[in-house]
């Protein structure tokens, strides 16, 4: 998710927001079976740092800044490890700088289907080599589905084959989730099967929890990571509205939600198809689940509103691409309705239908038409009272009192000034993981991830701890390693 997307986002709301194993450090050459690495890094980038055709050795983008001083202290140490990209669409509609167009969520199944496949194939290959997974922004969306996945146990990745996974701004992010979601730990948990020696030395991380979380469809938002709890580390700097939303923004979900369902790029016609495409089916499904689960009564008289959930987050679940449009509970809507109009019909019917006036109708319609139909006109307006009498038109005005009182709770984190003062600086926030110190001898977040890999790594080939890796001197932010467009540069502040 870019800095475009970011802004957009916060506008809106505020607006209503390779299949070949790769280099093995060691060797310099593609293993075979018997010089496969203590540890396959596999990375997943933000929006805009890769494409399908990507090449996947090909060292960019934010992920490079974690993935090459990984590989020099794994050197120093020689013990082999081996990293790669996963190309995929890395797309937002063709929103900023990319020129894919594939919308966000098609996006996101697609890397998910590529990390899976290739995490398959190193394991299945390579029966020792661990995994160590990483993802920024759009890709630690794919990255926590497959770890979320991987520790429920419903993949063929078993978790102990996992040596640690690292998600930078992460949209799946839980509200106030810690550095280790479900754990209250600073530092890593060893590698199953290993002394634990090396990385029992990484340095505790010292990082503020953000209060907020992530931005993605509340069903891929990360309860649990099971068996991976102590070894996923989640990195969210306060303000960064990838991992930190709001909590009380329902309407900026709607908005992220149905933004991450269209196709830009350049041909406006395929925009508005898009988009219009994106809001009905919201419209259709937030519909059917008012008036199934909201609206109570089989007539105008007896109506009401049940308002246990607020329209603006049933629309945010609605939005959810992945939500279903269930055809039998839309019928089910339809009929309700109708039962509703055919009583009101009904109660017409029996006030202005009775013998006196369908012969006063009758005698003024054989002398004058015209005022025949007014006399009809006048019956039905006289009618109207008794399809909404007092008690229930009172009845009416406090549903939608407490509707609205509903709508604001659910969103008052968006009409709270500070919330904004909280992402002026979001686009800084959202690129600091290379930048921002977060232990006491100053390494960045993705510095630090690199040595934590780097110590896993030696604790899988068994170095012993006084040999295991010493930091190396790449410094996050050398030139040498360019930035992809469409995510902050090094450094950028």
């Amino acid at each position: 998710m870019t800095h475009t997307h970011l802004r957009a986002l916060a506008l809106g709301a505020a607006a209503v927001v390779t299949t070949s194993l790769g280099t093995v450090v060691l060797a310099h050459a593609e293993p075979d079976a018997g010089s496969c690495p203590a540890v396959y890094a596999l990375g997943v980038q933000g929006t805009g740092e890769s494409s399908p055709d990507a090449a996947p050795t090909s060292d960019t983008g934010m992920l490079s800044q974690l993935f090459t001083p990984f590989l020099a202290d794994a050197q120093a140490a020689k013990v082999p490890v081996a990293r790669e990209y996963i190309p995929y669409e890395a797309s937002f509609g063709g929103m900023g700088s990319s020129t894919d167009t594939t919308a966000y969520t098609k996006s996101i199944t697609d890397g998910l289907a590529s990390l899976t496949s290739k995490a398959e194939q190193v394991i299945s290959s390579c029966s020792s080599t661990r995994l160590a997974l990483a993802g920024y922004s759009q890709g630690a969306h794919v990255v926590s589905m497959l770890a979320q996945k991987i520790g429920a146990g419903s993949t063929s990745i078993p978790a102990d084959r996992v040596a640690g996974v690292a998600l930078f701004g992460d949209p799946t992010r839980g509200q106030s989730a810690n550095l280790f979601p479900g754990s209250s730990k600073s530092a890593p948990d060893p590698v199953p099967g290993t002394s634990g020696h090396a990385v029992s030395g990484v340095e505790a991380a010292t990082v503020a929890t953000a209060s907020g979380s992530g931005i993605a469809p509340e069903r891929d938002i990360a309860t649990s990571y099971g068996s991976l709890t102590g070894r996923v580390a989640s990195f969210c700097s306060s303000g960064d509205l990838s991992c930190d939303a709001p909590d009380n923004a329902a309407l900026l979900r709607t908005v992220a939600n149905v933004a991450g369902q269209v196709e830009i790029g350049g041909d406006p016609i395929k925009a508005i198809s898009s988009i219009t495409q994106a809001l009905a089916l919201t419209g259709i499904k937030a519909a059917t689940g008012l008036v199934n689960d909201n609206l109570q009564g089989t007539s105008l008289a007896n109506l009401s509103l049940n308002s246990g959930k607020s329209i603006s987050k049933t629309l945010a679940e609605a939005s959810d691409p992945r939500t279903e449009l269930d055809i039998n509970a839309s019928l089910k809507a339809l009929l309700k309705v109708g039962t509703i109009a055919i009583n009101a019909i009904s109660t017409v019917v029996k006030t202005v239908f009775t013998p006196a006036n369908i012969a006063e109708i009758a005698t003024a319609g054989l002398a004058n038409p015209i005022a025949g139909l007014a006399l009809f006109g006048t019956k039905l307006v006289s009618a109207i009272p008794q399809l909404i009498p007092p008690a229930t038109a009172s009845s009416w005005i406090q549903s939608a009192f407490t509707e609205v009182v509903n709508n604001i709770q659910d969103n008052r984190d968006l009409l709270n000034a500070s919330t904004w003062t909280k992402y002026s600086d979001v686009l800084a926030r959202h690129g600091s993981y290379q930048v921002d110190a977060i232990s006491a001898d100053g390494k960045s977040a993705v510095r630090w991830v690199a040595d934590w890999f780097a110590a896993a790594a030696a604790d899988i080939a068994g170095v012993p701890a006084a040999a295991a890796p010493a930091p190396s001197t790449f410094t996050p932010g050398q030139p040498e390693i360019p930035a992809a467009s469409g995510e902050p540069a090094p450094g950028a502040n």
